[in-house]
């Protein structure tokens, strides 16, 4: 039936190219600028919040576009209902490297923290909470069948009952030399990273971790190693992190990674990726209760329990 449809289409496409004689320009609407927040704060962090501009889709991205992109002169706020912190605009030796980081408030379990951005004569609001973390119970690897060294991850889990649960998954190379930097350290995300616990409350979820795509690496990387890119291999060493965060911030990473995944499909529906920020901007700020560990893989294919 999926064959069928899609010689429709194509047999659709051709005839209206034949058919039509008279050239039809399309006038698209102007793409209206709008801040772009991405924020967090995690437990025992500072907080930090990444701005930007959005792009016109059609827009040819190059260095200095990129470059231009950020914003470095906003009011950057965060208030724990006592402390006060102004962020400060840094370059940082982690991605993304553009951002505002605090240097008074750091998280805490059970802590609401409100967001206000001050830029161009606009004001931008958020409000998170830090939920308590669900700890990791221990991370297996799995072998792909047929192969001796291809393989990913079971994470494990003990779930919180009677209350909905959200939850996101990230590794990161934890073989980075920070005084030698051949790579910088960013939190990579599997292509399914964000879930909740509708069909496991109270008792032990698991979900599989894959190698994500590393945010700093070409498309043209991925194309050269289709069969290998997202599997962990023997020797690696990677820090495992399960972030629990509240429903807004669970909506918000969801229905980006869908769109993502739905980017190369052209009849995918378009989507609405729905944002806490109030004030007409995009994005999220979001409060992460982490667990992490650290994971080495070996010929023992159960690498960690707690």
């Amino acid at each position: 039936m999926k064959n069928i449809i899609n010689i429709i289409y194509v047999l659709l496409g051709i005839t209206l190219l034949f058919s039509c004689e008279k050239e039809v320009e399309v006038q698209l609407p102007e793409q209206k600028t709008k801040l772009v927040v991405e924020g967090a704060i995690e437990i025992a962090e500072y907080p930090y919040v990444v701005l930007s501009k959005n792009t016109s889709y059609f827009a040819t991205i190059d260095t200095n576009t990129f470059q231009n992109m950020f914003i470095s002169d906003a009011l950057v706020i965060v208030s724990d209902g006592i402390l006060i912190d102004t962020l400060q605009y840094d370059t940082v030796l982690f991605f993304p490297n553009f951002r505002y980081v605090g240097h008074k408030i750091k998280g805490k379990p059970n802590t609401s923290y409100d967001l206000r951005i001050e830029y161009q004569g606009e004001v931008y609001t958020a409000k998170t909470q830090i939920l308590t973390p669900v700890e990791i119970d221990s991370v297996r690897y799995q072998y792909v069948t047929g192969s001796d060294s291809l393989g990913y991850f079971w994470l494990y889990a003990n779930d919180i009952a009677s209350e909905p649960n959200y939850y996101r998954i990230s590794t990161m190379n934890a073989k980075i030399d920070i005084f030698n930097l051949k790579e910088i350290p960013a939190w990579v995300y599997p292509n399914i990273s964000v879930f909740d616990d509708c069909c496991a409350d109270g008792k032990l979820i698991r979900a599989i971790v894959s190698k994500g795509k590393h945010p700093l690496k070409s498309e043209s990387y991925y194309q050269e190693h289709p069969a290998d890119w997202w599997a962990y291999k023997m020797g690696e060493e990677v820090f495992v992190r399960l972030i629990r965060f509240d429903y807004e911030s669970y909506i918000f990473w969801r229905t980006l990674e869908q769109v993502t995944m739905n980017s190369d499909n052209p009849f995918a529906a378009p989507a609405t990726i729905p944002s806490n920020i109030s004030g007409n901007a995009l994005g999220i700020w979001s409060g992460m209760a982490s667990s992490m560990q650290r994971v080495k893989i070996t010929e023992d294919i159960h690498v960690y329990d707690r």
